[in-house]
C-alpha cells in the first residue's frame, strides 16, 4: 500500500469519524438483556394447547424451541446432466415439506397434576388421523397445518413433576400463513359483486399464496362466448366459469389443491352440506389457478349475473 496522500480522495474528516463510530458500535459486544422473571405471552399454540402460559390448573406450559420454523424448508432442485457438455441444465425447483420439532416442558405445582397435564399434551399431539394448526405469534400471527412426523417423546424428569417433551411435526405445505383468530383456518375474506367488481388484495408475505373462491348459489351462465370470469390482473391470470348451479348449490374453487367442487346445501340449514361433487367441468379447461403475488393484487369479476357474488378467502404467506 502506498504511504502518501492522494488529493483526489478528498476525504471528509467528519464523515470518516461518523463511519468509525458506526463500525465500532457494530463491533461492540451487545449487553445481555436482564429479565426479572419468565415472560409468558401465550404466543404459541398447537391445536387447542396454548404454550408459554399458565393454565387454569396453575400448570406452566413453556415452549423452548421450534426447530425448522425460523428457517427455510429444504429445497428440492433436480440436477439434469448436460450429456454433451459440462454442468447441468438450469431446472426449476420446489420447496419440500417443512419439518419441525416442537420442544418444551410443563411445570406442575404438585406431582398429582402430571397425569392430567400429560393427557392434555397427548390430546394436542394426536395428529395422525387428523392434522391441526401450529400457530406462532411472531408479528403477525403465522400458522402451518401439521401432522406428526414421528413418535413424540415425553419424559417426567423431577419429583415435583416437571415434564419435557419433543414433538416432531410435518407441514405438507411449507408456507407459513397469516392466521386470523376466530376464523376457520385463519382466512381473511373479500367479496366481489357485479356492482363492486374489483378489489385490491394485499399479500403482505414474501411468497405467492393460493386462494379459495366461493361462487354464490343459483349461479347462471348466460353466454359461453363471454362467460363469467375472475381475473388477477397483477399476475395476468384468469378463471372462466362455464357451468351454473342450482338454488341450493355453490361452486367452491381451491387453487392450492387445484379442484372445483359443486357443493349442495340443505334448504332448511344453509350451512349443512348434503352432497359434494366434482365440478371441474364447470370451469373452462384453459383457466389458470389464481395465486396472490407478494404485495397488492387486483382481483376483478366480469359478466357475473345480477345478484351473484364471489367470495375470496386468502392469507398472506411466508416461506422463510
Amino acid at each position: 500500500m502506498s504511504n502518501f496522500y492522494d488529493p483526489t480522495l478528498n476525504l471528509n474528516p467528519d464523515a470518516q469519524a461518523e463511519e468509525n463510530k458506526l463500525v465500532n458500535r457494530a463491533l461492540t459486544k451487545y449487553p445481555v438483556p436482564h429479565f426479572s422473571g419468565l415472560k409468558l405471552q401465550a404466543d404459541i399454540k398447537l391445536g387447542n394447547l396454548v404454550l408459554n402460559t399458565i393454565d387454569n390448573d396453575d400448570v406452566i406450559w413453556v415452549c423452548t424451541d421450534i426447530e425448522g420454523w425460523w428457517n427455510f424448508p429444504d429445497p428440492e432442485i433436480p440436477e439434469l446432466i448436460r450429456g454433451w457438455g459440462d454442468g447441468s441444465y438450469d431446472a426449476r425447483g420446489r420447496w419440500a415439506a417443512r419439518l419441525l420439532t416442537l420442544r418444551g416442558a410443563f411445570l406442575t405445582q404438585d406431582p398429582s397434576q402430571v397425569p392430567a397435564a400429560r393427557a392434555k399434551l397427548i390430546e394436542a399431539a394426536n395428529l395422525v388421523y387428523e392434522g391441526g394448526w401450529l400457530v406462532v405469534n411472531e408479528g403477525p400471527q403465522k400458522g402451518a397445518f401439521v401432522r406428526l412426523s414421528g413418535r413424540p417423546e415425553i419424559a417426567t424428569i423431577s419429583p415435583r413433576g416437571r415434564t419435557e417433551f419433543s414433538i416432531g411435526l410435518r407441514a405438507a405445505d411449507p408456507i407459513k400463513y397469516e392466521y386470523v383468530d376466530g376464523v376457520e383456518d385463519g382466512y381473511r375474506t373479500e367479496i366481489l359483486t357485479p356492482s363492486a367488481s374489483s378489489k385490491v388484495i394485499t399479500n403482505t408475505g414474501n411468497t405467492p399464496v393460493p386462494i379459495v373462491i366461493e361462487i354464490s348459489k343459483g349461479f347462471t351462465v348466460a353466454s359461453q362466448t363471454n362467460p363469467p370470469t375472475l381475473t388477477n390482473s397483477t399476475t395476468d391470470q384468469e378463471m372462466r366459469i362455464i357451468g351454473g348451479t342450482t338454488a341450493t348449490n355453490q361452486l367452491e374453487i381451491d387453487t392450492y389443491n387445484r379442484e372445483v367442487l359443486d357443493v349442495e346445501y340443505d334448504d332448511e340449514n344453509p350451512t349443512q352440506v348434503v352432497n359434494v361433487e366434482n365440478g371441474r367441468a364447470k370451469m373452462a379447461v384453459l383457466s389458470e389457478w389464481i395465486y396472490l403475488n407478494p404485495g397488492p393484487n387486483t382481483l376483478a369479476i366480469t359478466n357475473f349475473p345480477a345478484g351473484s357474488s364471489c367470495t375470496i378467502y386468502y392469507r398472506s404467506g411466508w416461506i422463510g
